[in-house]
Parts: C-alpha cells; sequence; structure tokens
C-alpha cells in the first residue's frame, strides 16, 4: 500500500512537470509602440556625424569639460548606483533558480540527579554533538522564477540605458552652458566696446557744446545713450555669473571657483548630422531603448503573476549527524529526501488581483514607451525646425544690421551737414549696437540647437560606459 502511495506521488510530480513544459510567455508586442512617419517633415542628407560630436567644436576646453561631468555629474553617479542596484537585484532574481543549502552544527551537554533507594544521589552528564546540511529547490514548473529573473535582467538593461541617457543628456547641457557662456562674453565685449564709445562720443559733444556747435540737448540724449548702454550691462554679467555657476554643478563641483572657462569667441558651426528616419529612434535613443525594455520587463511580471497562481513543487533534503564523540560525529547519521506541493486554495482573489495589477502596469508602461518615442520625434522635428528657420532668421538679422549701419553712415554725414538732427543719428547708432549683441546671441541660439539636434537623435558613443558595471 505504501509503494503504491509513493508511486502515485511521483507519477503526479512527473504530471506537473511535463505540465510545466507550457510555460506562460509575455504577449507578442508589434516593435514601435504607434505608428511612425516614414520620414522627418524636414531633413537631411549629411554624412553622420562623429560619436562624440563636441569633439568636432575642436576645443581641447570643452573636451576637458565634458569629459569631467561624464564622470563626476551628480545625475551620472546616481545613475551608476541606480544601475549597481538593479545589477543586484537581476542576481537575486538568478539565485532563486538554484538550490538553497544551508548548514547547522551543535553541542549539547546536561547534567542529571537521580535520588536511588538507598538515599544516595547519582549524577550523570550527557554532550551531543551534531552537524547537519539542510537543502532545498523549488522547481520552476511554470516558468514563474525564470520570469522574475527574465524581468529583472530587463530592468537591469533598461538602467543601463538610463545611464547612457544620463550622460548624453549632461554632455549636451556642458556644451550649451558653455555656448551661453561664450555668447554672454561676446556680448558684454561689444557692449563695453559700446559703453567706450559712447563715452568719447559725450566727450565730443561736450567740446561742441562748449564751442557752440550743438546745444545743450544733444549733450543730454548722449549722455542718455551712455547711461542706457552701462545699464545693459549688469544683468549680461550676472547671467554669465549665473551660467558658471550652473556649468559647476553640471561638473559635480561646488562653487565657480574651480570651473575655468578661459575661450573667448564663439566656435564655428559644427556640421548637420543625418537624421535618418523616425524608426532609427528606437535603437538610437536611449532613453527610448529603456521605455522599451521596461515594457518588456512588465510583460514578464504578468507571466510570473500568472503562473503564481499555479502549484509550487519543492524538493528538500536533510541530512544530520550526531553523537556523544566527535570521533563519530560522522558514524551516525540520519538522511531525508522530501518533495512538497503548495498551491492556492482559497486567498480571496489576492492572485488574481496581482495578475491584473500586473497587466494594468504593462499597459502603463505601453503608454510611457509610445509617449516617449512621440516625444522624441517631436523633438526632432522642432530641432530640424529650428535649424532651417534660425539659419533664415540669422541671415535676415545680418541683412537688417547691413541696412542700420548704412542708416546710421547716411544719418552721421546728414548731421554733420546740418540736414538732420543729433536723435535721428544716434537712434540709428543706437539700433546698430542692439542688432550686434543680437546677432551674436542668435548665432549662440543656432548653435545650441545643433546641440539639441546631436542630442535628440542619440547614438550609440555610450555603449561602451556601462560595460564594467
Amino acid at each position: 500500500m505504501e509503494s503504491i502511495m509513493i508511486r502515485s506521488a511521483f507519477s503526479f510530480i512527473t504530471v506537473l512537470i511535463l505540465a510545466g513544459c507550457s510555460l506562460f510567455q509575455p504577449q507578442v508586442r508589434p516593435d514601435a509602440p504607434i505608428d511612425l512617419p516614414e520620414r522627418y517633415s524636414l531633413y537631411t542628407v549629411e554624412e553622420p556625424g562623429p560619436g562624440r560630436w563636441w569633439e568636432a567644436f575642436g576645443s581641447d576646453e570643452l573636451n576637458l569639460l565634458v569629459d569631467t561631468a561624464i564622470a563626476g555629474n551628480f545625475d551620472v553617479r546616481s545613475a551608476w548606483a541606480r544601475l549597481k542596484q538593479a545589477d543586484a537585484v537581476a542576481r537575486q532574481a538568478g539565485a532563486d533558480l538554484k538550490p538553497d543549502v544551508e548548514y547547522n552544527a551543535g553541542a549539547e551537554k546536561s547534567w542529571r540527579q537521580t535520588k536511588t533507594d538507598g538515599s544516595g544521589i547519582e549524577r550523570s552528564n550527557d554532550e551531543t554533538l551534531s552537524a547537519g546540511l539542510t537543502a532545498a529547490y523549488e522547481l520552476d514548473l511554470w516558468g514563474r522564477l525564470a520570469a522574475l529573473r527574465q524581468s529583472e535582467t530587463l530592468e537591469l538593461e533598461a538602467s543601463r540605458e538610463d545611464l547612457d541617457a544620463a550622460v548624453v543628456t549632461i554632455a549636451a547641457e556642458v556644451v550649451t552652458t558653455w555656448i551661453d557662456i561664450l555668447s554672454l562674453r561676446r556680448q558684454i565685449d561689444i557692449l563695453n566696446e559700446q559703453i567706450d564709445l559712447n563715452r568719447r562720443m559725450l566727450k565730443l559733444q561736450v567740446l561742441r557744446f562748449a564751442n557752440g556747435q550743438s546745444d545743450a540737448l544733444e549733450v543730454a540724449q548722449q549722455k542718455e545713450a551712455l547711461a542706457q548702454a552701462k545699464a545693459n550691462l549688469p544683468p549680461l554679467q550676472l547671467e554669465e555669473q549665473v551660467q558658471r555657476n550652473a556649468l559647476a554643478v553640471l561638473l559635480g563641483l561646488a562653487g565657480s571657483g574651480n570651473v575655468a572657462v578661459d575661450q573667448s569667441t564663439l566656435p564655428e558651426l559644427i556640421a548637420l548630422p543625418a537624421a535618418g528616419v523616425p524608426a532609427d529612434i528606437l535603437a538610437a535613443r536611449p532613453d527610448v531603448r529603456a521605455a522599451g525594455l521596461r515594457l518588456k520587463s512588465n510583460d514578464w511580471q504578468v507571466s510570473a503573476a500568472r503562473a503564481d497562481r499555479l502549484p509550487s513543487l519543492t524538493l528538500s533534503a536533510d541530512a544530520v549527524f550526531s553523537s556523544d564523540s566527535l570521533d563519530l560525529l560522522f558514524s551516525n547519521w540520519v538522511a531525508t529526501l522530501a518533495a512538497s506541493i503548495t498551491g492556492p486554495i482559497f486567498d480571496g482573489g489576492y492572485r488574481a488581483a496581482e495578475v491584473d495589477k500586473t497587466r494594468a502596469e504593462a499597459e502603463e508602461a505601453m503608454t510611457a514607451y509610445a509617449q516617449t518615442v512621440a516625444e522624441a520625434i517631436q523633438e526632432v522635428e522642432d530641432s530640424l525646425a529650428t535649424e532651417t528657420r534660425q539659419a533664415e532668421y540669422i541671415t535676415l538679422l545680418e541683412e537688417e544690421l547691413g541696412a542700420s549701419l548704412a542708416s546710421m553712415k547716411a544719418s552721421r554725414l546728414q548731421y554733420l551737414n546740418g540736414q538732420a538732427n543729433y536723435l535721428d543719428y544716434l537712434s540709428a547708432w543706437t539700433n546698430v549696437q542692439s542688432l550686434e549683441r543680437q546677432l551674436v546671441d542668435e548665432k549662440a541660439t543656432r548653435i545650441k540647437n545643433r546641440v539639441t539636434l546631436y542630442r535628440t537623435l542619440g547614438g550609440d558613443w555610450t555603449r561602451n560606459l556601462a560595460g564594467d558595471a
């Protein structure tokens, strides 16, 4: 009878193991979470740019700043820490697929006193030494443990992409901030030149007034022009200091005193990168890749939750050694081998609710993936549109500056010939000064947009960053 029960139990276990071949697999999803356009509204045909694209600016100073930020930026360091956490969690999930073996050892001593019939007392003591091994292994019949491991492995890969995304963002922010500093410095230089010129013009007007060649109104107007130019200086100086402070934080430093920005002129515009087609975004952008990986991770969580509703089979083994003498400890032993099946009967709907929860989380991840892709394409479209319109704007601004210079020269000639008043000449001159500073700012904006375009297109230059994590 006992042998029949044992055979029946093992037959049932065999059926479970064979049934376990039918694992819960995640649902098959399309490659792209949304319909992608075949091409961008505006597109480029240039060759792809260099991986470390900022090196095209040809500035050793900038290269050092970016490398310093990649190594020390707070967001990047936090991303590294999260990557290490994800790696540990993935290793924990993998450990659940392996047997769990533990040891135990102990020593026990007891004293006994017994009163005999002859009113005597008999004393004795016993010593017991023990050692043992315990092993347990859960057969992954339905793939629950494998699904959890796969989910955490995908989360680890997503964390690697998060690190890459952080590095891409920080590199672009460092370059953009550096360009802002150079632009502001150039505007400050131009403004100082204009202030110096206004001072000389004021001295000239005062001299002309003393000689009866101009009136007090013209002197007052020139004083106003000088005061206005000087008033424009502090905001630019403040913004330059603010940008230097921001650059220090990007580098992982406190205080701009440790940041050296010696370059004083804006760099040349680097080459326009090839935008490719929208579908390239799925592989080129680390933030998009991370969103896709997290969707797959959530799908495997659904598989694990479904498998958790079915019985689990655990094999266990124990070996116990005991003796009252250390020499004979391993001579006396007992071994036990057991198999246990555990399955839910009633849990108040907890496991069913867990399946519903993981499915809802997967749908949320799907929506987040779609949104990330849509926003990535929008960023590229915006950058391409800005590239075109900003180039047109700068061309028109240069034409406006040329016309303003001609107008200023004509006004000056008419003023000297007594055909126009000083205010006309001063207004034309002030307009030229304003356009010169604006042109520097707009050229910097175009360079920064080129940086944004490189960032939005992504690339694989960060692929080796997390290789040793």
